[in-house]
């Protein structure tokens, strides 16, 4: 098999499948360090990024490197514009978060709403007579200027709409189609105290919770793709093997039947020729 594999042909193959390999190893090596940073940047205590329009743009996208960082923001909260999140389980309690928009004022004169999840509460405390959510038990947000300060979150996964004031999500697509543009895509996590509610706790984003198991899936998949090219060349070199044994084999087997052929004929012309001479001689 050896002498099959160091082929022109072959060995051509194999240098393509190593470049190949070669390639899914180091997308591998990225993929891992990017899950490695977002390991560690957690263990980390939360960077102070500052305010808010330093550090993200309306309708920009919350990256990795600021997911999960502390900001501050100014502006005024809306009490018409706010929605009951409900479905969390937090410190061992059924949960229910409290998110407002707050009207930020912009350098350019402009005003963009900045969704804040003020904070959470039992969601006993916010359930009417009828067994439903009710959006008017929650606490109303403070009045006039208030500064926030709490964590940058991504938007999370928007999959239902919200309706009477009640979602299952803090996804801003939802949001901006019930308080208008424009809107910050991502939310703050709000970690100081707000009356009636308790801080938000770390890493309510889908985005920041998976990030990390979805990178390292991402460095296993590379690896087994290099794998998968070793072992294509690999099968390559027996299937070339095994049909040079099978060439072979059959040319053996027509040597074979072409000598049997070639006794055959000669034997009956003997014996007919033999048998004249016997009637003669009698």
């Amino acid at each position: 098999m050896l002498r099959t594999a160091l082929r022109p042909r072959l060995l051509g193959l194999l240098a393509l499948m190593v470049a190949a390999t070669v390639g899914c190893g180091l997308l591998a090596s990225w993929q891992w360090d990017r899950a490695h940073r977002a390991l560690t940047s957690r263990d980390d205590a939360p960077a102070e990024l500052g305010d808010v329009r330093d550090v993200l743009e309306v309708g920009g996208a919350v990256t990795n490197d600021i997911v999960g960082e502390l900001v501050t923001a100014q502006g005024r909260f809306d009490p018409a514009e706010q929605v009951l999140v409900a479905g969390r389980r937090i410190d061992g309690t059924e949960a229910t978060v409290v998110v407002t928009a707050l009207h930020v004022d912009l350098d350019d004169g402009t005003t963009a709403r900045l969704p804040v999840a003020r904070g959470w509460l039992p969601t006993a405390e916010v359930t009417g007579a009828d067994g439903h959510l009710d959006p008017s038990l929650a606490p109303p947000p403070p009045s006039g200027e208030v500064a926030v300060a709490g964590r940058i979150e991504a938007s999370e996964a928007a999959s239902d709409g919200i309706e009477g004031g009640v979602a299952t999500e803090i996804a801003t697509p939802q949001l901006v189609n019930e308080w208008g543009a424009p809107m910050y895509a991502g939310y703050v996590a709000q970690t100081s105290e707000s009356a009636g509610l308790s801080p938000m706790p770390a890493a309510q984003s889908a985005f920041s919770r998976g990030l990390d198991w979805q990178n390292i899936g991402y460095a296993a998949q590379w690896i087994l793709f290099g794998a998968f090219f070793l072992y294509l060349w690999g099968r390559s070199v027996r299937t070339a093997y095994l049909d040079e044994l099978a060439d072979q084999r059959e040319a053996l087997e027509r040597e074979l039947d072409g000598g049997s052929v070639g006794g055959s004929d000669t034997a009956p012309a003997t014996s007919s020729a033999a048998t004249p001479t016997a009637d003669k001689d009698r």
